[in-house]
């Protein structure tokens, strides 16, 4: 248990860390947005750019088990949707906003630096592979499920356009593309701008990781506890939990495969669960209270997850 902790406790003593500089106003809250911005816009794109470029695509890309992280993520937004409407009520817009609380797990700046403590490289080869299918995924599900509930919905074809345009406009998703269309053509990057896009993404995750500290000061857990520990429960529990069924059980896969698909679903909500709410103007207050219950909770269910899945 002692050897899971140390393994996990750097990640997160760099989130309370940036919690607490903002708490103490040694950084004011608003910084939250800066940091974001260069991680989104700068960073996180050159990491996740340069892993594509020297990824190994014919080891990265087991269709099997991304097949059962997916499945699981679908099933677990409809059953978080499922439950928004029929216990707490919500209108078909806020249940879609809901449900993607709890499939958008923060895969890139938690999921890769606990995987690569936990399991190593090989591993963490295996979560690139499950990042690149998850926004377009992710979001194509959101985005068209919430266009079908809303009563102002556009036609599909309106929908599958904005739908597309978000995805392939995402700073993220550049940096995807650019490194998968360079490693297919064998683009060869000069030394000089290899060490410059190094230098840049070997402190993405850090810079991210502690932006997520200050950035989690500006939410409150509010009226909705109850529904976001529902979600929660889904998103920490449920969700990890079926992709360890289909990956080891259904499908019988070498527990690396395992390891990599469970501990990136077993990550709390992504800061996109927000983004999406603001988006449409739905649930957003739940949203915010999802983002911290999740990674307060994330402390606790992450050392099992690992636990369980090193035990293999």
């Amino acid at each position: 248990m002692l050897e899971i902790l140390f393994i996990i406790a750097p990640v997160f003593i760099i989130i309370l860390t940036g919690y607490l500089a903002s708490v103490s106003s040694y950084i004011k809250s608003e910084t939250s947005d800066l940091i974001n911005s260069l991680s989104i816009k700068v960073t996180l794109p050159l990491l996740l750019f340069r892993a594509m470029y020297n990824l190994d695509f014919s080891t990265a890309l087991h269709m099997p088990m991304i097949f059962g992280f997916f499945i699981s993520a679908i099933c677990s937004f409809f059953l978080c949707m499922v439950l928004a409407r029929v216990f707490w009520k919500r209108r078909p817009g806020e249940a879609v906003a809901v449900g993607f609380c709890a499939f958008f797990t923060n895969a890139v700046l938690l999921g890769l630096p606990i995987t690569e403590r936990a399991f190593g490289t090989e591993a963490l080869a295996l979560v690139y592979g499950i990042i690149a299918f998850h926004t377009p995924i992710v979001y194509s599900i959101g985005m068209i499920s919430m266009e079908v509930a809303r009563r102002d919905g556009a036609s599909f074809q309106v929908t599958l356009k904005k739908t597309l345009k978000s995805i392939f406009s995402n700073p993220l998703m550049i940096g995807l593309l650019l490194g998968i269309f360079s490693n297919q053509i064998g683009l060869t990057i000069p030394q000089s701008v290899m060490i410059s896009i190094n230098m840049v993404a070997d402190g993405a995750l850090p810079i991210a990781i502690f932006g997520i500290g200050v950035a989690l000061t500006r939410y409150k857990i509010k009226s909705e506890m109850k529904e976001s520990l529902m979600v929660a429960s889904i998103a920490l529990v449920f969700y990890p939990a079926l992709v360890f069924f289909f990956t080891y059980y259904l499908l019988e896969l070498p527990k690396i495969y395992v390891q990599a698909a469970v501990t990136i679903a077993a990550m709390p909500a992504g800061l996109n669960v927000y983004i999406f709410a603001s988006l449409y103007n739905r649930a957003m207050g739940l949203a915010a209270s999802v983002i911290l219950t999740t990674t307060l909770l994330s402390v606790v269910s992450i050392t099992f997850w690992l636990q369980l899945l090193r035990s293999l």
